[in-house]
């Protein structure tokens, strides 16, 4: 069953980026995300762009400061730790 992803999006309308090229944050090489990362420094939506792209599934593309695999390896260590707290309780 699919289920519609519904999130607010309001937070778009503060981020620091609404006036960068997009092709900023969609470098040819993680290693080529400095700059999209010094805008997203300091974003006061950091957080909630960010979320937004783990809950969208965003593959690509520099999001709330991290690129694809730094948001990958940060849901790896959410979910390891939901695990463990998981195990804890029972």
């Amino acid at each position: 069953m699919n289920q519609l992803l519904v999130i607010d999006q309001e937070w778009q309308d503060q981020a620091a980026c609404r006036q960068i090229p997009v092709e900023t944050f969609f470098p040819p090489a993680e290693q080529e995300a400095t700059d999209a990362k010094s805008v997203c420094l300091g974003c006061c939506v950091k957080n909630e762009c960010l979320e937004f792209a783990i809950q969208a599934g965003e593959r690509f593309g520099i999001w709330g400061g991290l690129t694809p695999q730094e948001r990958r390896s940060l849901v790896a260590r959410r979910r390891s730790r939901a695990a463990l707290l998981e195990t804890a309780t029972e």
